[in-house]
């Protein structure tokens, strides 16, 4: 009987070790996407500005830098689940928050040193939606209160661990202010370090 018992509790030993060590593996594999606002498929033209050169722009005329920094901050909104777990990147912490701020754009065009921001323009005119929902506005005049933008501000980070990082949404409409920011996890240390890199002229 107790011989029983014991190869029944190996078993279950085993067979709970093996479940603890498939979800572990799942979860280092899995990743999440914290990715918000930003379609990269849509981007029509990224703008640099640094605090001392004179800005970098680049199209699709400029194919290689302009895909590699579309395909450099996909990579930094994506993180394996045990990762972002481990960073505090979860639940209430993880999700995008959306801010109610009256900002120049003027100012974000002159970051501070060692700072770069990217302006991003679509090739279409995009609704804002957070977290999966689409974002409406009560004082928008007309039956259509959705958020509407064509280009935005992001604050390049560099940041090895997941941060929250603004992303300031700009409406064609009036381009000298962001009414509305949009706070995101991501961690964009090699977006950085490629902006950082580039040859900028002047």
């Amino acid at each position: 009987m107790k011989k029983t018992l014991t190869k029944v509790f190996t078993i279950i030993a085993i067979v709970l070790v093996g479940l603890i060590a498939t979800a572990a593996i799942v979860l280092a594999l899995v990743k999440s996407n914290f990715n918000q606002v930003i379609d990269t498929n849509k981007i029509a033209g990224i703008t640099v500005y640094t605090h001392e050169k004179d800005n970098y722009y680049s199209d699709n005329h400029e194919k290689d830098d302009f895909n590699k920094m579309k395909s450099l901050y996909n990579a930094g909104t994506k993180e394996s689940v045990m990762s972002a777990l481990f960073q505090g990147a979860y639940g209430k912490k993880a999700k995008a928050e959306v801010l109610k701020n009256t900002v120049s754009t003027s100012s974000l065009k002159s970051p501070s040193e060692g700072s770069y921001v990217l302006r991003i323009d679509f090739k279409e005119t995009m609704t804002l939606k957070v977290n999966g929902e689409v974002v409406e506005d009560s004082t928008i005049t007309g039956n259509d209160k959705t958020v509407k933008f064509t280009s935005v501000y992001f604050d390049v980070a560099n940041n090895e661990t997941l941060t929250k990082v603004k992303c300031y949404i700009v409406s064609s409409s009036n381009e000298n202010y962001s009414y509305r920011q949009v706070s995101f996890p991501t961690h964009h240390s090699e977006l950085y370090n490629f902006v950082d890199n580039l040859e900028f002229p002047g």
